[in-house]
């Protein structure tokens, strides 16, 4: 066989097989071709997040033993409840009544006041030429506040006085003067007098003359007329002179006017006179209410004062108590923004009882010698009437209440009696039951009070340690 013949058969006539193309490797044609890679990574995020998860629920885990613990040493352990028979017994803790003495008050609200609170106002007109003192300045009796222009009152003031100085020089006075001065021996009076002297003097010398007819009877009627005449001078000139008295007096007053309107361009705090203000009070300025520059006219506000030293605190004390209260008695006094209260006196107390409210107004001396009390401010006044020796407290503790309904259980018997109270003065500690009366040996349950109702069968928990 040549095997030459061959070959280019086998060249030009390739089996089927060989003629078949190789597929590709398309991931639709295959599915599960390329994706080894991303299921090894999904899973090995599965595996993170549950690392996570246990390693969070170890942690909290941890925490809360740990908190239970530290509240399981904070708790209070009670002895055990070995000698409890009834298992349906509640099981409480008591402790008996108390007396002690308690302090009996009246207590009412009101307004601190100053002891004198005054508004100023300006006596005349003008501009204001200074200010001295602003708001919350402390002032002296007497001490100046305010000045206004002086101008127009210096000029009133010598005019006045010029007119003065003027009618004293036109009669000759050296001073004003008064009701009980002799105006007879002014000059214009006493030559009046004397020319009537001397014409009453020839007038005597003639009457002597007349019957021997030494001289006519027409001289006399002269005479006689001449001496009349001059007598009304006189008289004339003491009328004129009273006259010019008075209106020097007149003058005089004037001038004492403008004086004063000189003197009160300066606007001065007033001095207190009253018999029951306390000494070495000072005044504190509340409000200004005008500026430097300002037009005022006569009666127009410009001052607010107070005296701060000591307050009053105005109470309506109700009728009930009215026998109560007397002058004297010590009063506390407290204030929101102080825990500690201030000690006053009733000072005055109203002699009436308001219709509308059946109350008695009472008036209290606070001292304020810090100026911690403000005037104006809400107080509330506890007025001491008397201590009862004798009055019966439990603790806190014992009190139940709900609804607005006080009451306490006591332990009779073995058995929780609810008792309806009605309270009185309380402190932080303890309160005192005002109504019912209770025996010395009675016990008030302490604790517990929830689950108890009238008549339940309880169990006393011994706490002596």
């Amino acid at each position: 066989m040549n095997t030459n013949l061959l070959e280019p058969a086998i060249q030009t006539e390739p089996s089927d097989a060989a003629m078949v193309p190789f597929p590709s490797a398309s991931q639709e044609q295959y599915p599960g071709f390329g994706s080894n890679s991303r299921s090894k990574a999904r899973m090995g995020l599965i595996r993170w997040l549950k690392g996570v998860a246990i390693l969070s629920l170890a942690f909290g885990l941890g925490w809360w033993l740990a908190v239970r613990r530290a509240h399981q040493q904070d708790r209070i352990t009670l002895p055990a409840l070995t000698h409890i028979k009834n298992l349906d017994e509640v099981v409480v803790t008591v402790t008996p009544v108390t007396r002690r003495a308690v302090q009996r008050f009246v207590e009412s609200v009101g307004t601190l006041h100053g002891f004198e609170e005054v508004t100023l106002s300006s006596k005349q007109e003008g501009r204001v030429l200074k200010i001295y003192h602003d708001l919350s300045s402390v002032v002296q009796p007497g001490e100046p506040l305010l000045e206004l222009d002086p101008t127009d009152a210096k000029l009133a003031y010598d005019s006045a006085e010029r007119s003065v100085q003027t009618e004293l020089a036109k009669w000759g006075f050296l001073k004003v003067p008064t009701e009980s001065d002799d105006l007879s021996i002014l000059p214009t009076v006493v030559s009046a007098r004397l020319r009537f002297e001397l014409a009453n003097s020839r007038l005597q010398r003639m009457t002597q003359l007349r019957p021997s007819n030494s001289i006519s009877i027409e001289d006399f009627e002269q005479t006689k007329s001449d001496r009349l005449v001059l007598e009304s001078e006189w008289q004339n000139q003491l009328l004129m002179a009273n006259s010019a008295a008075a209106t020097a007096r007149l003058r005089n007053a004037e001038l004492a006017i403008a004086n004063q309107r000189l003197r009160d361009i300066v606007i001065c705090a007033p001095t207190p006179t009253m018999p029951t203000a306390t000494e070495n009070q000072t005044y504190s300025i509340t409000e200004r209410m005008v500026s430097e520059g300002t037009l005022v006219r006569s009666g127009t506000e410009v001052f607010r004062l107070v005296l701060g030293r000591t307050l009053k605190l105005k109470l309506a004390v109700p009728q009930a108590y009215s026998s109560d209260v007397v002058v004297g008695q010590s009063v506390e006094v407290l204030i929101g923004s102080s825990l500690k209260p201030a000690i006053g006196a009733i000072a005055r107390i109203s002699p009436a009882i308001d219709p509308s409210t059946r109350t008695l107004m009472v008036e209290v001396d606070v001292p304020n010698e810090d100026g911690h009390l403000k005037p104006g401010g809400f107080a509330k006044g506890r007025i001491l009437i008397g201590i009862d020796e004798n009055a019966t407290t439990i603790p806190l503790t014992g009190l139940y209440s709900f609804a607005g309904i006080h009451k306490v259980f006591v332990v009779q018997d073995g058995l929780a009696r609810e008792i309806k109270v009605t309270l009185g003065e309380q402190t932080g500690s303890w309160v005192e039951i005002d109504e019912p009366q209770f025996p010395n040996d009675s016990l008030v349950v302490t604790s517990g009070q929830r689950l108890l109702s009238d008549g339940i069968s309880v169990s006393v928990r011994d706490t002596t340690p």
